[in-house]
């Protein structure tokens, strides 16, 4: 990994390593009140980064200033502004992780324009842009086109944000030119059709940008560095819809419209370049799942940074460290960005320097994280650590007294929470009734798209070897069997099973589970029929499709939703389309017979649907009777995971973590 830490400059500034920080977002936790302030929480979250050894962090997301638009909702804001205020707590940001050698860019943006959150739209809220664009999450409402003074406004603000940041030691800013926002709007044509200074060709366009970056290098003097995020392609078939290809027709920013762009940007004096892809209506290209391949970009960023001399930073599921190496080392980037593979893991950096990739733990793209943010506004962590956003708070500490623990079940509940046992210093030993650790990882590491689950999963197996664990395989726990054992601690995880509907026939030889069909236990027919359109209905559905199937999907709710994020899910439902799999909604099926699925419509009327086999998507429940046998018995127990109620990964980690932090 020789090239990954060798330095790089930027501008005026010396970045000891060549891994970056992706900037992620969070607006409400981080700060405190309403006037802007970071507070403990985030300062610890970005120096647990430095420690890891990461050598630039790009931050969060600040708004330039309220010079135009008062994006608040109840009277707070929404988005976070620089503020002279505030100017003492990034300094002791700025501190702290200059003590471990790392450098911080703040990511400054004009705020959202047309992509102006729903609910404070609902409120009232007139929404911007560059031109008169439909507001993204209220099509109905129209944005207005902001004035000529108005944007000049916004670039004044620019500079008097940059004159705070620079004077309390932050070491660059990232103007957020990506993924249409404000910014964008005005760079791409698809959103901007002024007549004045502001639009008209591509250079006219960037006046904006090229704006920004003067009022930036007159207040924060002309050798500060300024870096510009942008995409290289929208990836938009028409103006609202996505495309899963990278060859597809471009309406929005296409690759020789951004090899362009990265020149004026250059000739113009900015720094260095941080080369995205995506916006809003391509929401899984900006923030990718598990469906996109690791560095799925790179050899877009790659044609980019062969136009220009200043650095270019690559970003997109980059977090695999031979990757990230050979990005570098080929030249198809001077640098890479992190996001969540540093939410994860936030020593990723020190790690692959001491060679030890065994204990990185892998990112699954899953966005958990992050979409507890979106729908009950809580801190951005991660989905695999409690820690992330808990620094301090959830630290683990050495237990004050030595206990016996036993944990029933070798699933990712029983794995975390004797991983965290251990380390706290108690004695563990941990009993699984299968010969291998994994518990429902194992199947869903089956399909190709879910590779990442795989390494997630090695990950487990390998910190349970280190620790050179007491496992019992084979090992069927019963009450009894923990009374003759008498830990001081019992910790239940005994996980899930499917769940089979009250449905003729689903007892029959031709219905199989979406575990059967991940784990490849069973074999399927050409003509399959998907009982459930939840998330493993979904990608159940997929698996097969991509494997010349016929699937059609049966869902008694009137659409497919996927309890997931809003990248993943869009994705998802893209690729099902993409892959011609049938969708059913709003029916019930009744019946399951050898080759014929009957299914009720809203309108009682019944629908046959021919299949081969049945696949059923509806559900676990959890294994209860070991915990139930222990309710009221003088041995203090927990149940943790999917036996307690089927969830995510993220509840059966932070479950087991948390149990096995306190005992």
């Amino acid at each position: 990994m020789s090239k990954l830490f060798t330095p790089i400059q930027i501008g005026s500034t010396l970045i000891k390593n060549r891994i970056a920080m992706a900037p992620m977002n969070d607006f409400h936790q981080f700060f405190d009140g309403n006037d802007g302030l970071i507070n403990q929480r985030c300062i610890d979250f970005y120096i647990e980064r430095s420690k890891g050894e990461v050598g630039l962090i790009i931050s969060m997301v600040f708004k330039c200033g309220e010079a135009v638009t008062q994006y608040r909702k109840n009277g707070l804001l929404i988005w976070n502004i620089i503020t002279k205020k505030s100017q003492e707590r990034y300094a002791e940001l700025a501190k702290f992780v200059h003590s471990f050698g790392t450098k911080i860019f703040f990511q400054i943006s004009a705020g959202p324009g047309r992509v102006a959150r729903g609910d404070i739209i609902d409120e009232g809220f007139v929404p911007i842009s560059a031109s008169d664009n439909k507001a993204f999450f209220r099509p109905k409402v129209t944005c207005r086109a902001i004035s000529t003074g108005e944007v000049e406004k916004i670039v004044a603000s620019f500079g008097e944000a940059a004159k705070v940041v620079a004077s309390a030691g932050i070491d660059g800013i990232e103007v957020h030119g990506h993924e249409g926002y404000l910014i964008d709007q005005f760079a791409t044509s698809l959103w901007n059709r002024r007549k004045d200074k502001y639009g008209g060709d591509l250079k006219g366009r960037l006046t904006f940008s090229i704006e920004i970056l003067k009022a930036i290098k007159e207040n924060a003097g002309k050798d500060y560095p300024v870096i510009y995020r942008y995409g290289s392609k929208h990836f938009l078939k028409d103006t609202w819809k996505s495309t899963t290809r990278l060859d597809e027709k471009e309406v929005g920013r296409d690759l020789p419209e951004s090899i362009e762009l990265a020149r004026i940007l250059e000739s113009a004096g900015y720094d260095g370049l941080h080369v995205d892809t995506g916006c809003y209506e391509s929401a899984y290209w900006a923030h990718p799942p598990m469906y996109l391949p690791h560095g799925f970009s790179v050899d877009l960023t790659q044609k980019v940074k062969a136009a220009v001399k200043i650095p270019v930073i690559a970003v997109g599921k980059l977090d695999v460290p031979e990757l990230a190496e050979r990005i570098v080392a080929e030249g198809k980037a001077d640098m890479v960005a992190i996001g969540r593979g540093l939410l994860a893991e936030p020593h990723w950096a020190r790690k692959v320097r001491e060679k030890r990739l065994d204990e990185i733990k892998p990112c699954i793209s899953c966005h958990e994280g992050m979409y507890r943010t979106e729908t009950i506004g809580q801190y951005l962590t991660c989905a695999l650590n409690p820690l992330c956003g808990n620094e301090s708070s959830l630290a683990i500490l050495p237990a004050p007294e030595k206990k016996r623990i036993a944990i029933v079940g070798g699933g990712i509940a029983g794995m975390e929470a004797a991983i965290v046992a251990q380390m706290r210093g108690h004695e563990v030993s941990l009993y699984e009734k299968t010969g291998q650790l994994g518990g429902q990882l194992i199947p869903a590491s089956g399909p190709d798209f879910k590779a990442d689950i795989k390494r997630l999963l090695n990950y487990y197996r390998a910190k349970m070897e280190k620790l050179n664990l007491d496992i019992h395989f084979s090992t069927a726990v019963t009450a009894k069997m923990l009374h003759e054992l008498s830990p001081d601690v019992v910790i239940v995880a005994t996980g899930a099973v499917p769940v089979v509907p009250d449905i003729r026939g689903a007892g029959g030889p031709n219905v199989i589970s979406c575990l059967d069909v991940y784990s490849g236990a069973k074999e399927t027919g050409d003509e399959v029929v998907v009982i459930g359109g939840g998330l493993e209905g979904c990608e159940s559905a997929l698996f097969l499709a991509r494997k010349g199937k016929n699937v059609t999907i049966v869902e008694m709710l009137p659409k497919l939703e996927p309890d997931i994020h809003r990248a993943n899910r869009v994705m998802l439902l893209d690729m099902l389309e993409e892959s011609k799999v049938r969708i059913l909604t709003g029916r019930r099926v009744t019946e399951i017979a050898d080759t014929v699925v009957t299914a009720v419509g809203e309108d009682k009327q019944s629908e046959k649907i021919k299949c081969h086999t049945v696949v059923l998507a509806v559900g676990m429940q959890p294994e209860k009777s070991l915990y139930q046998g222990l309710m009221g018995e003088p041995i203090l127990t927990y149940e943790i995971g999917d036996c307690k109620r089927p969830r995510k990964i993220l509840d059966a980690v932070w479950e087991a973590n948390m149990v096995a932090s306190a005992v």
